[in-house]
């Protein structure tokens, strides 16, 4: 038994030496050229890609919302902040500062009646990742192959219990290191909602808590800044897969308890400078010169001289000179560039401040009996609801249209409705809860455009 047990320590130190000297051999770079490797998989296109991605944002501030609102996206296949379409695909949500009864009422708030995806999964309890659980997230990766989006919410409560003495940034980057071997073997996004400091930063990246161990191990980050009491915000995207730090424009709808996407931060910054100018002339009910319309907007003079210049030459505004000065009104509103008109800012597809669908993006209701045939423009002009409906469904802007068709494939009869009213009145009135109100008339609109 000596001499056996002896032979086989002789083994194990043979063995471990010659893989020792084994050299690690360098790959060629024609070879990697050459090989077909896929695209990058995204859970949501354009913000979140395959990998680890914090989502960090200030306490209260709708972090929770916008990543639960994107796990019923994809795990629906719906539309992610209202706009984006998603592949579907299993997800896993960790709500791990939640319990049942207010993950209940959330998920009752965003499906807003609707019927929650069969693949969508939950807990709110969670394993440390180094203390099981990794193995847990993989076994539930196993068992769902088709899974694209897992969430943790919140990296505190999934990472092993700091060691005093060790340096930060190990400690940060071991933190989510463990999650990166899933990424590479599942093609998954895994998204993790973490805290902001509360000092700002000129880099939204630097305020992310902790050091940068976090940011260099994560391959991606979003950054939600919202002033407390504001409905908008700016989402900061940044990683390894996104081309460009991209900043998009968010606005949260209390009545539904979503964010839904507005465009892009810098164009819908501009645009809503453009609708505060609009808004104080049609107040006003009379010509204003540059200076009293900087002090209306509370802005620099600089800045309101060149958006009235651009404003005039997109044809929103009518300028007279007397003397020396510049008078600015509004063109009529049934001028085809007026705020209202179809050709305004905010009614072509694709521009800033277009309204999406706020009633059920995110749905998974089965397929109505609504006919296959494109929505098209109504055939008749007569007067239909209020004064202002009226005219904006006589002759309905591309957007409206298009959103037709698109929510008509996700839902029922009844969702696609309610979904255009609300449209309707975010656009008409800034307020969507008001849909009710146009309802009727965005029925009988749906009747003639043969829908």
């Amino acid at each position: 038994m000596r001499r056996k047990g002896q032979a086989h320590k002789v083994a194990e130190e043979v063995i471990a030496d010659f893989g020792k000297r084994l050299p690690r051999k360098a790959k060629s770079a024609r070879d990697l050229l050459a090989k077909e490797l896929g695209p990058v998989r995204w859970a949501v296109p354009g913000i979140l890609p395959e990998g680890v991605t914090l989502l960090a944002g200030r306490p209260k501030m709708g972090k929770s919302w916008l990543a639960l609102g994107l796990c019923v996206a994809v795990a629906s296949g719906g539309y992610a902040l209202g706009k984006i379409p998603v592949e579907r695909g299993a997800a896993l949500y960790l709500g791990l500062e939640d319990n049942e009864r207010r993950l209940q009422g959330r998920l009752r708030k965003v499906l807003v009646g609707g019927e929650c995806p069969e693949n969508l999964e939950y807990d709110t309890e969670w394993e440390a990742l180094t203390e099981g659980g990794i193995e847990s997230l993989r076994h539930w990766l196993e068992e769902n192959p088709d899974a694209r989006l897992i969430v943790i919410d919140i990296l505190k409560r999934v990472r092993s219990r700091n060691q005093p003495g060790r340096n930060q940034y190990d400690v940060d980057y071991e933190a989510l290191e463990p999650l990166k071997p899933l990424v590479e073997e599942f093609g998954v996004s895994i998204l993790v909602v973490h805290h902001l400091r509360q000092l700002e930063a000129a880099d939204p990246l630097e305020m992310i808590s902790g050091s940068s161990g976090l940011t260099g191990v994560a391959d991606g980050a979003l950054v939600l800044k919202r002033e407390r009491g504001k409905q908008d915000a700016t989402l900061v995207i940044d990683g390894r897969d996104i081309e460009d730090t991209t900043e998009l424009a968010l606005k949260w709808d209390e009545h539904i308890a979503s964010w839904s996407l507005l465009g892009a931060a810098e164009e819908y910054r501009i645009s809503n400078e453009r609708r505060r100018i609009l808004e104080e002339l049609h107040r006003l009910g009379r010509p204003a010169s540059t200076r009293e319309i900087t002090d209306l907007v509370d802005s620099e003079y600089d800045t309101t001289r060149k958006t009235l210049q651009r404003m005039e030459a997109d044809g929103l505004l009518t300028v007279t000179t007397k003397g020396r000065t510049n008078y600015y009104s509004p063109n009529s509103p049934n001028s085809p560039n007026s705020p209202n008109g179809p050709n305004s800012p905010d009614a072509s597809v694709g521009t800033i401040g277009t309204p999406t669908s706020k009633v059920s993006p995110n749905s998974t209701a089965p397929q109505s009996s609504l006919i296959e045939q494109d929505v098209g423009e109504p055939g008749t002009s007569e007067t239909i609801g209020t004064d202002d409906l009226s005219r904006f469904l006589t002759a309905p802007p591309e957007w409206f249209i298009k959103q037709a068709k698109d929510v008509r494939r996700q839902g029922s009869e009844e969702r696609l409705v309610n979904a255009l009213a609300n449209a309707a009145a975010n656009h008409l009135y800034g307020a969507p809860h008001r849909w009710r109100e146009g309802l009727p008339a965005v029925q009988e609109w749906l009747g003639r455009a043969g829908a």
